[in-house]
Parts: structure tokens; C-alpha cells; sequence
């Protein structure tokens, strides 16, 4: 009986035991659950107030440069990812704020068009070495959303500009990642983006408009053969003062013929044959041969009547080498310009053909061009040049040589057709 009361009480301390440790296990486990939680509700506080005081005392993290700096190296898409992100950066503007500039800036992102109208306010940020990049401070939730939209749903939502550099094959990386899916197909809606621009309904106006319409393939070629600069500024004179003249036509493709544009050599003979076989100095037809590389008709007829004509001996044999080259046969040494005549001739349409009437109008080469009044020079800028120099060189006054062109600043660039005034001739 004793026994058994021994053998109960031991059991009994042993649960009490037991007891006890589980009671202690568990107060040990629950504080250190409790520990490890205020821990991290305390590394989370200490991580989310990393920038919070910074902005509170006025401090930022980074710069509009420093992000614009990063931004430019960043794609369109990777761009467009940051619309949605609202952290402040600057002088109240936010991530978003310079994503948009950044799109606009770097990949010619048609702002005016996701947002059915024109920004109402702009701000310019000097970004060091004469760059300047602008900013669109107020726009609101419903304006980003619009323009999110038109980024992802739109396969080219970019300006006339983006449109012709990517045509040119010249920004690279600063694409829509879309681009690269089927480039056969793409290539063919970008060309059908650019053909529906201002810019180019301009260029197709004055060839339709005129007795020598054109496709719009021709046309595209034309355009891409050029830059920027000169196809903004002739859209823009066609706006300002509509002209469809064979004038206006002919300067262009003298213009398009200095920057050594292939398509403006077979527009010019296609248009207007006889003034380039009889108007054009040595030097222009010399230039006007060696873009004549591939054979038509015009171009061949082009060479013949060269060989018929009075020219020096270098223009007989730059046409001769280009006829030969056109049937794939070694120019004969020395050169005989009536074998090659008599090679050649009856291909070609006779010369009385071409022996028709000259227009009124008259030009001499890709540097300077008499047209329909004997007042009036034009002059094709080179590269160098400038306005100062150009009115010194013609003894005209500098802001006579403005007002006759109306010019808003006095970038020039090469290519650009320059109207020169001789009425009242003086030194500038």
C-alpha cells in the first residue's frame, strides 16, 4: 500500500515537472515569436522611412538630370514602364513626370497626339552641354492613362520625326520592341505611318500636283535620301505659301542632288530632262552621271545625248564609262566618242526628240541656279557655310538674304536651297 502511494507521488512530481517545462517551453517559444515579429515590424519601419525623412527635410534622392542622365539609356518600353510610378524626384516632379519628357526627348514619342491636343504648360531643364530637354508639368491622372494607352496600343506612336529616322535606319536601340517581330511587314506599315504625315503629303502635293506625278514609293525614296531639317522646312513653306510650280519642284531636287541622293538624279531626268541635258554646268552633270547607276530609260537617252552634245571631254567620258557599264562591257582605250555614239545611238530616241523648246525658266548647278528671273540667284548650302558668308559671297545684304528666304533662325544646313536676291545688290 505504501508503495503504491510512493510510486503515485513520484508520477505526480514528474507530471508536475513535466508540466512546468512545457508551461516554460511555451512562454519561451511565444517571447521569442514576439521578439522575432518586433523585429521585423521594426526592420520594415527603419526600411520605409529610408527616404520619408529625406523628402521631409528637402532632400531627394536623386536629380531631374541625374534620372534624365540614366532615362537616355533606357529603351521605349523600359520607358513606358515608369507612367505608373509616382515617386517624387524634384522640384515637385515625379518619376512619371520625366518619363514622359524622356520618351518625348529620346524616341520622338507623339505626345500632342495621345493627348488629342498640345501640353498646356512647358518647362525646359538645362541638362549641360547646350541640351535642353523639356518637361510637362500638371498633366493628371486621365491624361497618363491616355498616354499609356497610346504607347501600348499604337504600333508607331511617334512623331513625324521618329517616323523618318527609323525609316533612315539611324536610332538604333531608341525603338518600340514591336519593331522587330516581322520586319518585312513592319517596315511596311512604318513607311504607311510616315506616308499619312504632313511632311510627306507635302512632297507628294508638288509631284502630283504638277505634269509629272509620282508614286509614293518614288517619293519615299526621295525623302530618306535627304534630312530631317530640309523636309520639315520645305512642309513647313508649302504651308505658309503653297507653290506647285516647276520652280519649286526643280530646287528641291537640286537640293536633294547635293546631298547626292540617287532617286532626285532619276526625278530630275524623268521631270525635266532637257534642263538638266542643257543648264546644268560640267560639275552638275558630272555629279548627275555618277548617281545614274541604274539603267532606265531616261538615264540612257541622258548619256547618249551627252555624247551628241558640245561637252568637254570629261563629260563624254563619264557618259561613254556609264553606257558601257550599262551593258557590263570595258570602255574602249583611248575613247572614241562617235564609237560609242554609234554603240549606243539606237537605243536611244533621236536627238530631234529632245531638241524641243527650253523653258522659260533656267538654272545652272547644285551651287547656283538662275531660275525664271534673271534677278534671282539660288544657292544650295554646303557644308561650313554660313549666312554671313553666303550674303558676302553674292554682295547682297544679310537681311535681305532673311526676309527673301524666310528664315525664323539662322541654322542652315546642307542641302538647303537658299533664294538670292540681286534687285538691289550691296555689300553687307
Amino acid at each position: 500500500m505504501e508503495t503504491n502511494q510512493i510510486s503515485q507521488s513520484q508520477w505526480v512530481k514528474k507530471i508536475r515537472i513535466m508540466t512546468m517545462a512545457i508551461i516554460f517551453s511555451g512562454a519561451l517559444n511565444i517571447g521569442l515569436l514576439a521578439a522575432f515579429i518586433f523585429l521585423m515590424l521594426q526592420e520594415r519601419q527603419v526600411s520605409l522611412n529610408i527616404s520619408r525623412p529625406a523628402l521631409s527635410k528637402g532632400k531627394y534622392e536623386t536629380t531631374n538630370r541625374q534620372l534624365f542622365t540614366s532615362m537616355e539609356k533606357l529603351t521605349f518600353r523600359e520607358l513606358v514602364s515608369f507612367l505608373t510610378n509616382r515617386d517624387l524626384v524634384e522640384e515637385g516632379y515625379s518619376k512619371r513626370d520625366l518619363a514622359v519628357a524622356a520618351l518625348v526627348a529620346f524616341h520622338h514619342f507623339n505626345l500632342e497626339k495621345a493627348l488629342a491636343s498640345s501640353p498646356t504648360q512647358k518647362r525646359v531643364i538645362e541638362m549641360g552641354d547646350n541640351q535642353k530637354i523639356e518637361i510637362y508639368p500638371g498633366l493628371n491622372d486621365e491624361q497618363f492613362e491616355a498616354i499609356i494607352r497610346y504607347a501600348y496600343q499604337e504600333k508607331w506612336p511617334l512623331t513625324p520625326q521618329g517616323l523618318f529616322c527609323l525609316l533612315q535606319g539611324s536610332s538604333g536601340e531608341n525603338t518600340p520592341e514591336n519593331k522587330t517581330e516581322n520586319k518585312t511587314r513592319v517596315d511596311e506599315s512604318l513607311e504607311q505611318a510616315f506616308m499619312v504625315t504632313p511632311e510627306f503629303y507635302a512632297l507628294q502635293v508638288l509631284f502630283q500636283k504638277t505634269e509629272a506625278p509620282q508614286e509614293a514609293s518614288v517619293l519615299l525614296n526621295l525623302a530618306c535620301e535627304g534630312n530631317w531639317d530640309m523636309i520639315e522646312r520645305f512642309s513647313r513653306e508649302q504651308s505658309q505659301m503653297l507653290d506647285l510650280s516647276v520652280d519649286k519642284r526643280r530646287r528641291l531636287l537640286l537640293s536633294y542632288l547635293a546631298l547626292q541622293s540617287p532617286t532626285a538624279a532619276q526625278l530630275l531626268l524623268r521631270t525635266d530632262f532637257v534642263f538638266a541635258l542643257k543648264k546644268l554646268e560640267d560639275k552638275g552633270i558630272l555629279d548627275l552621271i555618277g548617281l545614274l547607276k541604274n539603267k532606265t530609260e531616261e538615264s540612257e537617252r541622258f548619256c547618249v545625248e551627252l555624247l551628241r552634245s558640245p561637252r568637254s571631254d570629261a563629260i563624254w567620258q563619264a557618259a561613254a564609262m556609264r553606257l558601257y557599264a550599262y551593258v557590263g562591257e570595258a570602255l574602249s582605250t583611248p575613247l572614241d566618242p562617235k564609237e560609242a555614239l554609234a554603240r549606243f545611238a539606237a537605243n536611244a530616241i533621236p536627238q530631234e526628240a529632245v531638241q524641243i523648246a527650253a523653258p522659260a525658266t533656267s538654272a545652272l548647278t547644285p551651287t547656283a541656279a538662275p531660275i525664271s528671273n534673271p534677278a534671282t540667284l539660288f544657292h544650295v548650302v554646303k557644308e561650313g557655310e554660313s549666312l554671313w558668308k553666303i550674303a558676302r559671297q553674292y554682295k547682297v545684304k544679310l537681311d535681305q538674304l532673311v526676309s527673301s528666304n524666310h528664315l525664323e533662325k539662322d541654322r542652315l544646313y546642307p542641302g538647303m536651297t537658299l533664294k538670292i536676291p540681286l534687285e538691289n545688290p550691296g555689300v553687307n
